[in-house]
């Protein structure tokens, strides 16, 4: 079964900043998307939010390659102004969820891979964090103590 997922902006950026807690498990889950039978998506925006955050922990140079390798590794879901709207009319506790959660919604995956647990609980969508998808769908040891 090929699975859909959405990453959500926190799993972008601890696949690629060591000292985040979410780090290692963030990184096998990419490893999915290169072997496994997995489509990753991601928000047009998370990529520039990426850049944004990266730029200040590394040089620009690197945080340019790092958004262009997700760029080719998963599906960029365009976000425009009908997903604005429904970010901004939806109960997600903030607009960026809403912009993630219409994002997946748009894009029909099975699962958003998060680390906000606050986000999208009045959603229908299905949220796991990194290490729960390795958990549940890899054959890989816990990397994390939660």
């Amino acid at each position: 079964m090929n699975r859909k997922l959405l990453l959500d902006t926190n799993i972008l950026l601890d696949a690629a900043i060591e000292e985040r807690p979410g780090c290692l498990a963030a990184s096998l889950l990419m490893d999915e998307f290169f072997y496994e039978s997995v489509t990753g998506y991601v928000s047009a925006l998370s990529l520039k939010d990426v850049y944004y955050i990266l730029s200040k922990y590394t040089d620009e140079s690197a945080a340019r390659r790092y958004v262009i390798a997700l760029m080719d590794l998963f599906e960029i879901v365009p976000v425009d102004g009908a997903l604005c709207r429904i970010a901004a009319l939806s109960d997600e506790p903030d607009f960026e969820d809403g912009i993630v959660r219409a994002c997946a919604e748009n894009a029909l995956v099975d699962f958003v891979v998060t680390r906000d647990a606050g986000a999208f609980g009045k959603s229908s969508l299905k949220c796991l964090t990194a290490q729960e998808y390795l958990d549940l769908f890899c054959d890989i040891e816990e990397v994390e103590l939660y």
